[in-house]
């Protein structure tokens, strides 16, 4: 009975959201999204949580909080805590609102990009992003240079059984929505091929991974998070450089007093050149830990990490 009405909150939570991403004026759209984290706050409520029964957020995120920032008192990371959850139902509207998002977003920062490389052979770019602020709009940020963008990303609410199907429409309409603002890219599910992605970076396509998803099997791009906590992140996007030798970009996006802003590195452009740097994603957690919005992914790291035992044991 309880799962039964979970299941039909579930159903009803997300298809108001749809109607409200696509009827609201953009201001209370983004006010009931607000008031919808608050709520999701105060109940645990997770999608991911409820589907799978195996990942309790609430929890995970509490203890990745207190890792970032052991120094707080428990009451500002309480207050984080909720701040994810507000975070979260915000970026679920961002996505699904997306279209008419785009015009409010800054200038690209390399206007003239894609004419730069129309004559020529061009390497594709790995744009490194996390699930931080605002990531549906600063992926439709970085294809306002005219480049042809492909997003990497999971499926795994299509494959959760006895999921809200509601929760697959969500994301599949901001998928759908990311495909319309990229210029002609498409979505890649991370469940594919990785040679699709090759074959996309080697003919010039850019490709957005967002890296904090999965722990690292083999070598990694290491992050050193406040805390400090060093992490394995983005095997799957190191080995697709080292084979491309494409570039590679970290991008974060904040919604901040009525505007986004962008925060933006970029590789120095040499082939096999060093591994990326992820420091701008930790800066910008330091300052704000509770706009990780997925920070429940480092309570898979173990304490004191080390790359050298990590291998030993998965030797075993």
């Amino acid at each position: 009975m309880r799962a039964w009405v979970q299941g039909k909150l579930i159903a009803m939570d997300a298809a108001v959201l749809m109607w409200v991403a696509h009827r609201l004026p953009l201001g209370l759209g983004r006010g009931w999204a607000t008031v919808r984290g608050v709520i999701h706050a105060g109940l645990g409520y997770d999608w991911l949580s409820i589907g799978t029964g195996r990942y309790p957020v609430r929890p995970m995120a509490w203890r990745a909080l207190h890792r970032l920032a052991p120094e707080q008192p428990a009451w500002r990371r309480l207050f984080w805590l909720f701040e994810r959850y507000i975070q979260f139902s915000r970026a679920e509207w961002e996505g699904l609102a997306l279209p008419r998002l785009v015009d409010s977003l800054p200038p690209p920062s390399v206007p003239d990009e894609a004419a730069h490389h129309a004559g020529g052979v061009r390497r594709g770019t790995v744009h490194l992003m996390f699930h931080y602020g605002s990531l549906y709009p600063g992926v439709a940020w970085l294809s306002k240079g005219g480049i042809k963008l492909n997003w990497m990303t999971s499926d795994v609410y299509n494959r959760i059984p006895g999921l809200s199907p509601w929760i697959a429409r969500i994301h599949n309409k901001i998928n759908e929505n990311l495909s319309i603002c990229n210029n002609g890219g498409c979505v890649i599910f991370n469940n594919k091929s990785i040679r699709e992605v090759y074959k996309k970076l080697l003919s010039g396509e850019d490709i957005v991974m967002v890296v904090d998803r999965t722990m690292a099997t083999g070598p990694a791009i290491m992050v050193d998070l406040p805390g400090p906590c060093r992490a394995p992140l983005a095997r799957g996007a190191w080995a697709a450089l080292r084979a491309t030798g494409a570039n590679w970009t970290v991008t974060t996006c904040e919604y901040r007093q009525g505007r986004f802003h962008i925060f933006h590195e970029r590789s120095a452009g040499q082939p096999n050149g060093p591994m990326p740097d992820l420091k701008l994603i930790s800066r910008r957690i330091s300052h704000e830990p509770q706009l990780w919005w997925a920070c429940h992914v480092l309570d898979f790291v173990p304490q004191n990490y080390d790359p050298a035992i990590a291998a030993d044991a998965r030797g075993k």
